[in-house]
């Protein structure tokens, strides 16, 4: 265990400080790289439940933990602090030094720390292929640097507060293993854009529309051509998009930081349920249960449910685990509960809640939806008819997009096929998007709209758009779908003209661009996970 670190006597002891959090995978890589030579790893957790402590120890680190995370350059001033060696070298777990960079660190750290801070080139791998070129220009990365140096306090892209050093770059590389599946960068990129957010929110920083725009195109143009990703073919160019993508999302949750109106949308909502009409039920024909699937739903709910729970016989709601106090909400209002965390995708889900329904008629609702009077009324008017089995009855979805009704209802709105017979129709089985199966019999547009209050922030909505992609791609998958590259970029491109020109984004401002670009995003994001998963059965 002992011959793990380094065992000759040298004048000046190097430290290696590494932060983690579930970081088991990466460890396996980068450690081995690190034995023998090192004379001190420290390594501090946020909170991991995998195996990384074990393999650190087993590689005679020291382990230490803070899981009230401060931010990355916090969280590496606590890490260094528990640092003896008069060099740090700071590390990712995800990072893994060469034997050429490994010989160049050993001849630095022979010198006195005094002044000097090295650099280390950084060759960036995504989904396990190299996405720089070494013979290109790459940007260096102050890592290794005399004790008395640390990190500013950044939350996120810290770096080493250089002062008035002297700085060297050395030779070699580090092999930094960025991601090894979309869904993972994707992840951490969009937690590392929301920080960044979040920071320069904090320090009073604004940003309008047109940065965004102009910001997210030299991203693209930087990392394609200036960093000279066009030289590493297909993952060059994904990586260049993917990046892109970042630099948007993080603008764009800055933006919306400033400018979201969701909380005014949804007190509103709130207002809006005193409006609400009694309606005459004495003549109807028909029954109807109101079914529904949800998971931790509290804020929601109770306004959903005001607006509906008075014209349906029946409430089934499916819990898929909710954690907060939506069950008790929902039997406020006599609902029928029942659960299953088995999930397997929206569909089937829709199908099992389905199943506990008694009543004539189905109708389907979520809990961020609600219905207006109008559409109240035109619901009712239909269970004052004989159970029709013939055709199904569609609403006018109004979504509300961070709080704006961004696609005007006079211009666009969804149209869901939301109340049917029992026994005749279902959903289908689809993991994500999932619809009614109307067995072609025709859809009548009842009167009225259903406001969706879409999402809390911009940031929940991409979050959840990342599921949604990894879901549907493993859906097609399943079902032998491929693609390729250049049906994946004008898909994409489509997605934003559909979403801007042809739904009416164009009228709703800034959210407008910002719903379009990200709804482009999101159809890049599930083509590129279905595009991944059909290399790797090829490897």
């Amino acid at each position: 265990m002992t011959n793990m670190l380094n065992q000759e006597q040298r004048p000046y002891r190097l430290s290696v400080v590494i932060m983690v959090k579930n970081e088991a995978k990466n460890l396996e890589q980068s450690l081995p790289a690190l034995a023998g030579w090192i004379d001190e790893l420290i390594v501090l957790d946020s909170g991991s439940t995998d195996q990384s402590q074990a393999l650190v120890e087993a590689a005679a680190g020291q382990w230490f933990v803070n899981s009230e995370w401060p931010g990355f350059g916090k969280q590496r001033q606590i890490a260094q602090s528990y640092a003896t060696g008069d060099w740090i070298l700071a590390l990712d777990a995800d990072e893994v030094i060469t034997e050429e960079l490994k010989k160049s660190i050993l001849e630095a750290i022979k010198t006195q720390p005094e002044n000097t801070v090295f650099g280390v080139k950084r060759i960036d791998c995504i989904f396990g292929h190299q996405i720089d070129n070494p013979l290109w220009p790459i940007k260096a990365h102050w890592r290794l640097y005399p004790k008395q140096f640390q990190y500013n306090d950044n939350l996120v892209h810290e770096s080493v507060d250089l002062k008035q050093a002297n700085t060297k770059v050395l030779s070699g590389f580090m092999l930094h293993q960025t991601a090894d599946t979309p869904q993972f960068w994707l992840d951490k990129r969009l937690a590392y854009a929301k920080a960044w957010a979040q920071d320069r929110h904090k320090r009073g920083k604004s940003i309008g529309i047109l940065s965004i725009f102009f910001h997210t195109i030299w991203a693209f143009f930087k990392q394609y051509f200036l960093d000279g990703r066009f030289l590493m073919g297909k993952y060059g160019f994904v990586y260049a998009l993917l990046f892109t993508q970042y630099t948007f999302n993080k603008y764009a949750i800055l933006y919306d930081l400033k400018n979201n109106t969701a909380e005014e949308t949804f007190q509103k909502s709130l207002q809006d349920q005193t409006k609400i009409k009694a309606i005459d039920l004495s003549s109807k024909k028909s029954k109807v249960s109101l079914v529904m699937i949800a998971k931790s739903e509290s804020r929601h709910l109770a306004a959903c449910l005001e607006t509906v729970h008075d014209i349906v016989d029946e409430i089934i709601i499916l819990d898929s685990g909710s954690t907060d106090n939506t069950r008790e909400i929902a039997e406020g209002y006599g609902a029928k509960w029942f659960v299953n965390i088995d999930w397997q995708g929206f569909g089937k889900q829709r199908q099992l809640a389905q199943t506990y329904a008694t009543q004539d008629y189905v109708l389907v609702m979520d809990p961020d939806e609600r219905l207006d009077q109008p559409l109240r009324e035109s619901i009712v008017s239909v269970l004052k008819q004989p159970l029709q089995r013939d055709k199904v009855f569609s609403f006018a979805r109004v979504n509300l997009f961070c709080g704006v009704e961004v696609q005007k209802r006079y211009w666009y709105t969804d149209k869901l096929s939301r109340l049917y017979s029992n026994q005749d129709f279902r959903y289908s089985s689809l993991e994500v998007h999932e619809s009614l199966d109307q067995k072609n019999v025709p859809s009548v547009r009842l009167k009225g709209y259903l406001p969706h209050l879409t999402n809390d922030d911009l940031h929940h909505f991409l979050f959840k758009n990342i599921r949604y992609s990894h879901d549907w791609a493993s859906d097609k998958f399943k079902n032998g779908k491929k693609i390729n590259l250049i049906a994946l970029i004008f898909r994409s491109i489509f997605s934003f003209i559909r979403e801007y020109i042809i739904r009416g984004d164009i009228v709703g401002g800034a959210h407008g661009f910002i719903l379009a670009m990200a709804s482009m995003g999101y159809t890049l994001d599930k083509y590129l996970m279905l595009w991944q998963m059909n290399k790797e059965t090829k490897q």
